[in-house]
């Protein structure tokens, strides 16, 4: 009985030769594309992403010299604003806006932008490069940069650097600014 229950159950699952009619058979493709692209610190975001800060750090409201920064804490991370482009792309283009005070402070110091606390402003300038010569133009017209090693993260090309020549004291309190930031590819 358990034979015959076998059999049977063979003849439905197997298809038999003699019902095949024919075979088709052809190549499907499969296909997918990456597309050129750009991250900051991890964050995908293509507008409003988190391009970190400039902290100049704390110094006395009668200072007089160059203090610098770097743009740090992108996406929330911490250390020097990180970017990663796809490893086609060779160079970006930076373009800085002048920010909310430009031009202001300038009889205490050197700087197309400032950082302002009510109304007393600190003057500065954001660059493309750590040794400070090249300006991005507080215009906003975009500086070309290098990829120093495509495929691989490298940090943010923002530094900026206050240059207080004046020995007059100014108001105490946290002064700020905010940037747009724009990178092409």
């Amino acid at each position: 009985m358990k034979r015959m229950m076998w059999m049977a159950l063979a003849a439905v699952l197997l298809p038999s030769a003699a019902h095949a009619q024919g075979t088709l058979d052809g190549t499907l493709g499969a296909t997918f594309e990456l597309t050129s692209s750009c991250v900051i610190s991890g964050d995908s975001a293509t507008t409003g992403a988190n391009f970190g800060s400039l902290d100049f750090g704390s110094k006395p409201a009668t200072f007089t010299g160059i203090v610098t920064a770097q743009a740090t804490g992108g996406a929330g991370g911490p250390g020097p604003t990180q970017i990663l482009c796809s490893p086609d792309v060779t160079s970006i283009a930076v373009a800085v806006s002048a920010g909310a005070h430009a031009g202001e402070g300038s009889t205490i110091g050197a700087g197309s932008r400032a950082l302002a606390q009510s109304t007393s402003y600190i003057p500065y300038d954001v660059y493309a490069d750590a040794g400070h010569a090249t300006v991005y133009p507080s215009n906003g017209t975009p500086v070309a940069v290098t990829v120093p090693s495509p495929g691989t993260a490298f940090a943010l090309p923002v530094y900026g650097r206050i240059d207080k020549t004046s020995p007059v004291a100014v108001a105490v309190g946290t002064y700020a600014d905010t940037l747009t930031v724009t990178i092409e590819f």
